[in-house]
């Protein structure tokens, strides 16, 4: 999930740009480990870096948040 981070980090290419890598890439860690584990930092990096971003405000995201 390091890459998550690099991504967020990132300052080469554009905030929207990173929102849809660091969703897709959470969409292939998740097929790679067959498991749904990064919708809630994939939400919370997206949200950082734009939070006016509804592309993770879906149920997909936001059923899986700890409140």
């Amino acid at each position: 999930m390091k890459e998550l981070i690099e991504v967020f980090r990132m300052n080469e290419i554009s905030v929207a740009v990173r929102c849809r890598i660091l969703i897709q890439l959470g969409h292939a860690i998740n097929d790679e480990h067959e498991m749904n584990i990064t919708e809630p930092l994939v939400y919370e990096l997206v949200k950082a870096l734009d939070p006016n971003n509804n592309d993770v405000e879906t149920p997909y995201y936001l059923n899986k948040l700890n409140h």
